[in-house]
């Protein structure tokens, strides 16, 4: 019920998004943990050099896999990773990410990022709330277009199929 629950905060960089995605975590803590946040919103400097300095509380913070692989996300957790400004880490999911990175077996790579993902998740340096998403309108006629994982599109491999 949030008794002696320490004074909770979050910073968040100046976004519209941003600070909606933050009063809402403000607003659900309230109800339902009656844990009062305090909303810190900052600009793009002060913010990155709150989290290189972990001065937060909580940090809203994003990530868009640069790649479609497991690692693009669990490596950034590592202890080695410049990504990883919370504070967290842990020999055991340092060498499981390792190991996925060493071996040659797909199966046994998941499963290292399984159990990575299990210490990450059970320890909860991060609190992961939401994926991007994109929502297109295309015209039928539009052709060799294809959704990217960074939304990036070489517009010069398109063309408008004639009728």
């Amino acid at each position: 019920e949030g008794k002696d629950f320490p004074k909770a905060s979050i910073i968040f960089n100046t976004n519209e998004n941003h600070k909606a995605i933050a009063a809402a975590i403000q607003e659900m803590w309230s109800k339902h943990l009656n844990i009062e946040v305090e909303l810190i919103n900052q600009e793009w400097k002060v913010y990155l050099d709150s989290q290189r300095n972990g001065d937060y509380f909580l940090s809203r913070a994003g990530w868009i896999g640069d790649y479609v692989d497991p690692n693009s996300f669990m490596d950034m957790w590592t202890s080695w990773s410049q990504q990883n400004q919370t504070g967290w880490s842990t020999d055991a999911y340092d060498d499981l990410i390792a190991q996925a990175g060493k071996t040659g077996d797909a199966e046994q790579r998941l499963e290292y990022f399984q159990q990575a993902e299990e210490i990450l998740m059970a320890e909860a340096p991060i609190i992961p709330i939401y994926i991007y998403t994109r929502v297109y309108l295309l015209d039928p006629a539009v052709k060799n277009w294809n959704p990217t994982i960074l939304d990036h599109h070489p517009y010069k491999h398109l063309y408008l199929e004639s009728n």
